[in-house]
């Protein structure tokens, strides 16, 4: 493998694109996204990217609160508001923060920064404290989301320089996932990288952030999880199973984690939607890991589980692309993903191999069975790009590397 400048920016140009589109806009720009997934390294292409547009650089206040001159000295939001306005040049300012949940009453700071000061605000900070249900409530109007996830597998092969042989990248950004940190580090220590993180989300980012006592719980439902991607699962469902194995709990607790889990973004979870009935279902629901080098790090050999990696693989990208994604009935068939943004709605089943009769018959039938004229797609592993039966058939490696 070539070696990687690890000093060097990478280019993230989904991200880079809606920080531009939001430039000037009158909102603060907060960007959240699960730990170590490069809402840093964003900030630090946003602020290459003011600079060279022509940016003062006195006109660009970029605090990191995790310092610890600042740690100490910017304890709460007055004092934050007070640092960046003595620190900003005359005219247009762009005010970067990082880490901004280490300063008390920091939406307070904020929502002053926003009302007094000629300045554009981006800000990222703890994935617990920015997903809290009351965030909403203090900067209601004041503020819009970007949402960053780790590489996608066009990302990885820029940040890998693996592209002359997609087929080997793949299969390694299937087992390893797309943490830049994971993808800049040799194979050799990519387990150890991918480990530190994992257990630093669960344990920091759900247990401590929560008071969550039982660990173990936490560690066994997480497990569970990672290894049912792809099923449809309940809480109730869940508690029965962990009960019957000795982990006592309740499904109310069980809902609770999940919810936890869901606003540190290590899972995410696609509900059911009744095609025929035009209506979302409260029951049931699936759930998807943030990185596949997650489950390939806690979970049996991946290699027993392609046809769900790939799944995983496919829900992360169409999030990227800013779908919301869905798990589609049919009757008494399911659909993997019902894909929606704006006017556009795609049918996707994901499938390992199209190649035995019997699967490929497996995967169209619901999709057969959908009477409207929506755009019907099956990703799957072969080399093979056209029509079958009627449906659009694409090779997912294509399709990730597609636009």
């Amino acid at each position: 493998m070539t070696a990687i400048d690890q000093t060097m920016p990478r280019s993230r140009d989904l991200y880079m694109n809606k920080l531009k589109l939001a430039r000037d806009e009158p909102f603060i720009k907060i960007i959240t996204g699960v730990r170590r997934c490069g809402k840093s390294t964003l900030l630090d292409l946003f602020e290459a990217y003011l600079l060279g547009s022509g940016v003062d650089r006195s006109n660009i206040v970029r605090l990191n609160l995790d310092s610890r001159l600042l740690r100490t000295s910017v304890r709460d939001g007055d004092a934050l508001y007070d640092v960046v306005r003595s620190s900003m040049g005359p005219g247009r300012n762009y005010v970067l923060l990082d880490e901004i949940q280490n300063a008390r009453d920091w939406e307070g700071g904020l929502i002053s920064m926003y009302t007094d000061l000629d300045a554009d605000i981006y800000v990222t900070g703890s994935n617990a404290v920015m997903q809290s249900p009351d965030i909403e409530a203090k900067l209601v109007g004041r503020y819009i989301e970007i949402h960053v996830l780790p590489l996608s597998f066009s990302e990885y092969l820029d940040f890998t320089g693996e592209a002359g042989d997609k087929g080997r990248a793949f299969e390694d950004y299937m087992k390893y996932g797309g943490f830049p940190a994971v993808a800049l580090t040799k194979p050799e220590l990519r387990n150890t990288v991918m480990d530190g993180i994992y257990m630093t989300v669960l344990d920091l980012d759900v247990g401590v952030k929560n008071g969550i006592k039982d660990g173990a719980l936490l560690r066994d439902l997480a497990e569970y999880l990672m290894d049912n991607v792809g099923n449809t699962v309940s809480a109730k469902g869940i508690s029965d199973y962990l009960s019957s194995g000795g982990r006592a709990n309740s499904h109310t607790t069980i809902g609770n984690y999940l919810a936890m889990m869901e606003r540190a973004f290590l899972l995410y979870r696609a509900p059911r939607y009744d095609v025929r009935g035009k209506v979302r279902l409260k029951t049931l629901g699936k759930y998807y890991v943030v990185d596949t080098g997650f489950r390939d790090l806690r979970i049996r050999p991946w290699s027993y589980d392609r046809g769900r990696v790939l799944e995983n693989v496919a829900y992360l990208e169409l999030v990227r692309r800013g779908y919301s994604v869905d798990v589609g009935k049919v009757g008494i068939w399911e659909v993997d993903f019902i894909a929606r943004k704006a006017k556009e709605t795609i049918y996707v089943q994901v499938t390992y191999s199209m190649a035995d009769p019997a699967t490929a018959e497996r995967e169209m039938r619901p999709l057969m069975r959908i009477e409207d004229n929506h755009r019907k797609l099956v990703l799957c592993m072969d080399r093979f790009d056209g029509d079958h039966m009627g449906i659009e058939v694409k090779n997912i490696v294509e399709w990730l590397l597609s636009d």
